[in-house]
C-alpha cells in the first residue's frame, strides 16, 4: 500500500467524521493551549474554537538560494479542534505553488498538560507540476506557566507522477513565556531525503503580542543544506480572531 493510499484512508477514518460529529466533540477547554512554531506552522493551535480564523503572512530570506520566500495564508476553525488552511507560496514575489492543509485535534489521552492531533497538508508546485503529500502527527506538552513544547513527526511523498519517494518530517520546538505578551523560542526543523543530503534547520524565535488580534514573530537561525550550512531569517506577522 502506498503512501498516497494511507493519506486518503486516514483522512476518510478522522478528518469526514470529525464533520458528521462536530458539534457532539469536546470543547478542548480542558486542555493546554500551546503556542506554534514559526516556520513549520501549524492550521491553527491544538483544540482551536470552531469559527476562529487567521490571516497571516511568512516572510523568510533563504541565503542558500538567495530568494525570497513569502507564505500568505488563511487559516480556519470548521469545528472544534478541526482546521483547513489555504496557502499561496512564493518565490521572488512570484507564486510558486498552491497549498491546502486540514488539521485535526484527537479528542483522547488529552489532559490539562498534554495534547495530541494531526495534519496532512498538500502542495502542488506550479512550475515543476510535482505534487507533494504531507502527513503528520503532532503532539504538545505544558511543563508549567512558562515552559511549553511541541513536536511533529511524518512523512513526505514527493515527485508522484513518476521517481517519488518518501522523505521523514521531524520538527520540535521548545517554548519560553516571560508574560502572556513576549515568548521565545527554538525550533528545529530536520527533512531526512533518500539520496539526498538532509536538511536541518535550527530556528531561534521572538514571539510578540502587539495588540490584541496583532502578533508578530521574528527569527534568525541557521539553515544546512547540500553540506553546507546558510544563516536564515524570517518573520511572520499574524491577525488572529
Amino acid at each position: 500500500m502506498n503512501i498516497q493510499i494511507i493519506q486518503v484512508y486516514f483522512l476518510l477514518l478522522i478528518f469526514v467524521p470529525s464533520v458528521v460529529g462536530a458539534s457532539e466533540r469536546s470543547k478542548f477547554h480542558n486542555s493546554p493551549r500551546l503556542p506554534e512554531p514559526m516556520v513549520f506552522d501549524l492550521v491553527l493551535p491544538l483544540g482551536a474554537k470552531k469559527n476562529e480564523f487567521e490571516l497571516n503572512t511568512m516572510f523568510q530570506y533563504d541565503d542558500e538560494h538567495k530568494a525570497t520566500l513569502m507564505n500568505p495564508e488563511f487559516e480556519y476553525a470548521y469545528a472544534d479542534g478541526y482546521g483547513i488552511e489555504f496557502e499561496l507560496p512564493t518565490e521572488d514575489f512570484t507564486i510558486d505553488a498552491y497549498k491546502l492543509a486540514l488539521q485535526g485535534t484527537f479528542d483522547f489521552l488529552n489532559t490539562s498538560k498534554f495534547i495530541h492531533g494531526w495534519q496532512y497538508y498538500g502542495e502542488y508546485y506550479r512550475h515543476s507540476k510535482e505534487l507533494e503529500n504531507n502527513l503528520l502527527y503532532i503532539a504538545g506538552y505544558q511543563f508549567n506557566e512558562q515552559w511549553s513544547t511541541l513536536n511533529m513527526l511524518g512523512l513526505r511523498s514527493t515527485d508522484v507522477r513518476s521517481e517519488g519517494h518518501i522523505e521523514e518530517l521531524v520538527n520540535s520546538t521548545l517554548f519560553y513565556s516571560y508574560s502572556s505578551n513576549l515568548m521565545v523560542g527554538l525550533e528545529v526543523n530536520w527533512e531526512s531525503r533518500p539520496n539526498r543530503p538532509d536538511i536541518t534547520l535550527v530556528m531561534p524565535q521572538l514571539h510578540v503580542q502587539i495588540a490584541k488580534h496583532a502578533k508578530v514573530q521574528i527569527g534568525l537561525g541557521m539553515k544546512q543544506a547540500n553540506h553546507e550550512t546558510f544563516p536564515h531569517a524570517a518573520t511572520r506577522i499574524i491577525f488572529g480572531f
